[in-house]
């Protein structure tokens, strides 16, 4: 018996499979070829997945079932993908099918940030904790909810808090909308302000570090900030200020037992992100649902998402 589970990001894809109990026997991460457009993406997948099971000799007819984790919008209940930014072309592509024929087994979609959320849930920071919130804060900011023990859906993309407004009036977000939490604490939007404040104080380690202002990432900030440079550290505090107040705003909506706080820019700015963010959090949230809420870091890394994959495949929508 086994499970395949697919994390399709726009640059990097991470394939692996389960056995019956879902403990990975073996996965491969490799470059995604958008630039073959998704008939390309697909058979690269599916080749991953048959070389895997042939060097492992897991034969077809031992698959139960894959999931498969996406950006979205999508539409998890019909298997489709409404919109992938990252991905030109996937508009209404019936990925659920897909691999649902090619391995003659059931085949689950969800987005991605929700199968990092699953596999938090039941791999990682989350294990045992019946109601949990979930973010994930990298190039984007999205989320998952756990009610119960299962994941929350609404009507198939619930849990878009990278998409709440924290500063009215704010900077432009890619969603459309102004001053969303995703375009004052991603790590695109971290560069983004450092550049902007350079046009006004060019004297500053950030742009040391980077040479040229369009060349600023949220690397250079984080560099510059661990040798006390003023400007990065104004940027770390507003961020983590604005990072604070959106987790203080899941904890007063949804009352979690714990908060997983993942992505890449937490989890390499745990002293300049997480710490203080949590300290807004806990001081901006009402007190009584404050003190029922863990906020804590995740464990699982970058294979959070493929191991809620495979944790679809095994439990299904």
């Amino acid at each position: 018996m086994a499970y395949l589970g697919v994390d399709i990001g726009g640059t990097k894809i991470i394939t692996a499979i389960a056995d019956g109990e879902g403990r990975v026997l073996c996965q491969e991460n490799f470059h995604t070829p958008r630039e073959g457009g998704p008939e390309a993406v697909l058979a690269a997948i599916e080749t991953s997945f048959r070389c895997l099971m042939d060097t492992h000799n897991i034969p077809q007819s031992e698959v139960q079932g894959t999931g498969i984790g996406c950006g979205g919008p999508l539409d998890p209940y019909a298997g489709r993908i409404e919109k992938v930014v990252n991905l030109p072309g996937w508009e209404g592509l019936l990925l659920s099918q897909y691999f649902s024929d090619a391995f003659s087994a059931p085949a689950f979609l969800d987005n991605d940030v929700n199968l990092a959320a699953l596999g938090e849930a039941r791999r990682g920071a989350g294990i045992n904790i019946s109601n949990m919130a979930y973010l994930n804060v990298g190039t984007g900011i999205g989320g998952g909810i756990v009610i119960d023990g299962r994941l929350y859906r609404g009507n198939g993309n619930a849990a878009e808090f990278g998409h709440q407004i924290v500063l009215p009036n704010g900077p432009d977000c890619p969603c459309g909308n102004h001053g969303c939490l995703e375009s004052l604490c991603s790590g695109t939007s971290i560069a983004r302000r450092a550049r902007e404040y350079l046009e006004q104080n060019p004297k500053s380690i950030i742009l040391e570090s980077a040479q040229e202002i369009e060349r600023v990432t949220g690397a250079h900030v984080s560099h510059a900030a661990r040798l006390d440079d003023e400007l990065a550290l104004k940027i770390w505090k507003e961020t983590a200020q604005y990072l604070g107040i959106g987790v203080a705003n899941i904890i007063n909506i949804l009352n979690p037992g714990r908060i997983v706080l993942g992505g890449g820019v937490v989890m390499k700015n745990i002293d300049l992100l997480f710490e203080p963010a949590k300290t807004v959090a806990i001081a901006r949230a009402m007190p009584v649902l404050a003190r029922d809420t863990e906020i804590v870091t995740a464990e699982l890394g970058e294979d959070a998402g493929v191991i809620g994959a495979i944790c679809l495949a095994m439990e299904g929508l």
